[in-house]
């Protein structure tokens, strides 16, 4: 008996795979294996530290907050300072300033002084005559932005050249503001 065996070899060039490759797919599999594990577990210990975090975060929530009474004296006084600072930045001063500078700008305004508690502000300014400083009066009380604006001190400055009013005023802005 003879062996007749066809063998039909269409690409005799074809490389067959050796062990040596086999093996080195076979780290190669292993190695991203292992990747794809430590993957999987940063992703379980980020979700972890997610939930404590918002577990956290709804505690710090809910929890009763501390009053200022119970902290020492030096915290006492950078807390008021904070408190007064947060209502200072919260007064309407874009408003406020265009009304003051809506009206006559023959007036040289030389203080703003508001008080947030009251929603008031004292402004002290220099007119070169009573007539200027009646005329500022009479626009900042039809501007609608302030409401109240009084006349409070006045003095003629005899010894400056011209003779010039340094006037005190005080305003409150409302709801509008």
């Amino acid at each position: 008996m003879s062996n007749n065996a066809l063998n039909i070899e269409f690409s005799p060039h074809a490389r067959h795979w050796s062990v040596r490759g086999l093996v080195l797919l076979l780290v190669g599999i292993l190695f991203v294996s292992a990747a794809l594990l430590a993957c999987v577990a940063v992703m379980a210990e980020n979700a972890s530290l997610t939930n404590n975090l918002e577990k956290l975060t709804l505690a710090r929530q809910t929890a009763p907050r501390a009053s200022p009474q119970h902290a020492d004296p030096g915290n006492k006084a950078r807390i008021q300072l904070v408190l007064d600072t947060e209502q200072r930045l919260l007064a309407p001063w874009p408003d406020l300033l265009a009304a003051l500078e809506s009206a006559p700008d023959h007036v040289a305004l030389l203080s703003i002084e508001p008080s947030m508690a009251k929603r008031k502000v004292t402004l002290t300014a220099e007119a070169a005559n009573p007539t200027e400083m009646l005329n500022y009066l009479k626009a900042l009380q039809k501007d609608g932005r302030l409401s109240g604006v009084v006349l409070s001190s006045h003095q003629v400055l005899v010894q400056n050249p011209g003779t010039p009013v340094r006037f005190q005023l005080q305003a409150q802005w409302g709801s509008a503001l």
